[in-house]
This record gives C-alpha cells, structure tokens and sequence, in this order.
C-alpha cells in the first residue's frame, strides 16, 4: 500500500519521531490509529443516564435545525467572559 501524506501530515510526522518515542514512522501511525480507535469505541451505553440524556436532547435539537453556528456562540462568549 503507499500512502501519500500531505506536507501537514509529514511534519507531524517528523515531529514525533524527533521525540524518540517511536523507532519509525509506521510506530507512530498504528499507535495514532489504535488511539483513534480506542476514542471511537467509547460505548455510548457505558456512559450515566444524565449523560445520555443530555447527548439524546442535543442530537434532537440539532435534528430540529435549532442548532446555532460555533462562529455566533464564540463570539458570545468572548463577550460575556473576555472583557478586552
């Protein structure tokens, strides 16, 4: 297989393995791949009731359309918190 990585990618890339953490770039790859993985297997069912309440309510909202753009809530909060 031979994958292309873009210039971004390549200098994170060099950038760990200047950290000598890893003895080659294919390391650095399955450790990334099996961290992602282990992030998307979080079970939803393990989780608190609140919690999934709270995830439910929120995928319900965002299915009504009442979601709001992240650019008009940053904005909001800098406001409200960071007084410049």
């Amino acid at each position: 297989m031979t994958i292309t990585l873009s210039a971004e990618t390549q200098k994170l890339l060099e950038e760990q393995m200047k950290t000598g953490q890893f003895s080659d770039p294919d390391e650095v790859l399955r450790i990334a791949l099996q961290t992602l993985g282990q992030t998307e297997a979080e079970d939803y069912d393990d989780l608190d009731a609140e919690t999934r309440a709270a995830i439910d309510e929120a995928e319900a909202q965002y299915e009504r359309g009442e979601g709001r753009p992240w650019e008009v809530v940053r904005e909001e909060w800098r406001a409200r918190f960071i007084k410049e």
